[in-house]
């Protein structure tokens, strides 16, 4: 049973939902829905998280001391903590009560222009200033833009999957290079790969426009994917379970070859993985995989898809077909 902010455990709710959201096993429906309850409850539960965001940057405290440990393993419902939350963070409110692995949070002169960034293999739900909800893959860096009345952001690398809060009067303009995405609410999310970007709108609709091409703007509705190519915007129904899976920390892919899961992977996971021969990379791969493990990757790949591979002493994971006995080490 999922424990509440409510609970007598979590002396402080927003470090509680931030320890919730952004460390230990990937949160459940159940628990998007509640912290998004929470944050819509009290004004004050949106600016009690966004501190927690901003202070576990501030502090530089390393998540895997034991003391952090032993409060991220309370937050997340599994026990008190050890050690006092005040004596730790005294009036920081217990605001890092474990971050996964270090997901900053920097402040700029405020919150309206913060930028918001991951490192590989960490992912991050962060509250925007008009009550909004980001969640960042991994290696992501989105600029807020929200001063002088705007609800805007530019995505300048990665992936962002935003869920807006609706406000007519004030449209939401998420930026990507040259391309612009306008929607006055809804679900969607935008990859920004090699400089090529691409939409996926889950709930709503929205406007997409190339200030290059002087072509008319896009409508992209709910199911749809809208990428760019030669010819400009080219929408096609989207496979949102695919799409969408590194929100629960997952890689899932259908009959793609593996040459393109690997670079996938290696944008997710702090772990490396290398394709060795280019029969290797022609390989059809389908499955759903954890991006935070890739000995468990490795293993499916050699166990499962009659590949040969080991990690070799720079840390890399190197994927051949079968030569010899080689196996995982």
């Amino acid at each position: 049973m999922t424990s509440g902010a409510a609970n007598d455990d979590h002396v402080d709710p927003a470090a509680f939902w931030f320890a919730r959201m952004n460390a230990g096993p990937p949160p459940s429906a159940e628990d998007q829905g509640s912290f998004r309850l929470w944050l819509d409850a009290d004004p004050a539960n949106i600016a009690g998280y966004r501190r927690c965001q901003q202070t576990w940057r501030m502090l530089e405290l390393d998540a895997g001391e034991p003391e952090i440990l032993a409060l991220r393993a309370a937050a997340l419902g599994r026990g008190r903590p050890s050690v006092s939350r005040r004596a730790i963070f005294g009036l920081a409110g217990g605001a890092v009560a474990a971050c996964c692995g270090g997901v900053w949070f920097l402040g700029a002169a405020s919150p309206a222009r913060a930028l918001i960034l991951t490192k590989a293999g960490q992912r991050l739900t962060a509250t925007l200033p008009d009550g909004s909800e980001a969640v960042l893959a991994p290696l992501t860096r989105l600029q807020l833009d929200f001063a002088d009345g705007r609800r805007a952001a530019v995505l300048e690398q990665g992936q962002v999957y935003l869920n807006l809060s609706t406000d007519a009067d004030r449209p939401f303009a998420l930026r990507a290079g040259n391309r612009v995405l306008t929607a006055d609410g809804g679900r969607f999310q935008l990859t920004l790969n090699d400089n090529r970007p691409d939409v996926v709108v889950e709930q709503g609709a929205l406007t997409v426009s190339d200030r290059r091409i002087g072509k008319p703007p896009v409508r992209v509705a709910a199911g749809e994917k809208c990428g760019w190519g030669a010819g400009g915007f080219h929408v096609v129904q989207a496979d949102l379970e695919v799409e969408t899976a590194w929100r629960d920390g997952r890689l899932m892919v259908r009959d793609r070859p593996l040459s393109e899961v690997v670079a996938a992977f290696n944008r997710y996971s702090a772990d490396r993985l290398s394709i060795e021969d280019r029969a290797a990379g022609a390989k059809p791969i389908s499955g759903s995989f954890r991006y935070d493990g890739g000995r468990e990757f490795a293993l499916a790949l050699a166990t499962g898809f009659d590949l040969s591979v080991k990690r070799t002493s720079d840390g890399v994971w190197r994927i051949r077909t079968p030569e010899g006995s080689t196996t995982v080490r």
